[in-house]
């Protein structure tokens, strides 16, 4: 379900250097606990090919998935597995934040195993990622009620993001909690719209949020951090260690 709609061609990057600055609102879990520093970890891989001298006002009228070079994203897609459009978007967001806020050092590999293991890259209830970004079927989680193993989350904007007004659940290929959304929400793909189940809005939340969380994601202890922000469960992020790192080896250029 969409939010409300912002002014088309907005740019959600440049918003993002004031909101890496300003935004303290912890969103997918409780805040005040850190990981380790020894534990799962994704070494940031190269920035995808792009065209070379990016600024913030040619990306205030870019979509995400305008930036990654095609021939890229095919060779990459077709060595990991990854569905091309939902890897567009990882790139694409990888791309922009390392113009926005080059000392995040996100790397698009570490989106994607978040990807994965969230929505197996929108997968997960047999629907896809259409050509626009947007799911062919909306993806929707379990309400977080307590029960299930989950933390408890009750309403937190009448049902606005979610559709349900008892208790939150998450939204999306990216599966964000509203919460998340309220403090991180993009129009990636500057359509006008910012919708929780579009890749590319959905992806540049995803990606101002780890950056927030983590500062440095090129050290352990920053991408731990990063991961740990994005859900409190240890064998979480293992699970998106393992599966950026098995991307990150497929791709035998490390691109």
């Amino acid at each position: 379900m969409a939010s409300k709609k912002v002014r088309r061609n907005r740019t959600l990057m440049v918003i993002a250097v004031l909101g890496l600055a300003t935004w303290g609102f912890v969103a997918c879990s409780t805040g005040g606990t850190t990981a380790g520093d020894e534990g799962p970890f994704a070494p940031v891989l190269a920035t995808p090919p792009h065209v070379e001298g990016l600024t913030l006002d040619q990306l205030a009228h870019t979509a995400i998935a305008e930036l990654p070079d095609p021939t890229w994203v095919k060779q990459t897609a077709q060595q990991t597995g990854i569905p091309e459009r939902a890897l567009t978007a990882y790139a694409g967001v990888a791309i922009g934040l390392s113009v926005v806020d080059p000392e995040c050092h996100l790397s698009w590999n570490t989106l994607a195993g978040i990807g994965w293991v969230e929505s197996h890259h929108g997968a997960i209830f047999g629907g896809k990622i259409l050509p626009d970004g947007n799911m062919s079927e909306p993806i929707y989680g379990i309400p977080l009620d307590g029960k299930n193993d989950t933390k408890a989350m009750p309403d937190f904007d009448d049902g606005n993001f979610d559709g349900t007004a008892e208790f939150d659940r998450a939204v999306g290929p990216m599966q964000i909690v509203p919460p998340t959304w309220a403090a991180w929400h993009n129009d990636g793909n500057n359509d006008g719209n910012e919708d929780g189940q579009n890749i590319d809005d959905a992806a540049l939340a995803a990606g101002r949020y780890l950056c927030y969380s983590g500062g440095d994601l090129s050290t352990p202890q920053g991408w731990q951090d990063a991961v740990f922000g994005y859900n409190q469960v240890p064998k979480y992020m293992q699970d998106v260690a393992n599966k950026a790192n098995e991307y990150a080896s497929k791709v035998p250029t490390a691109s």
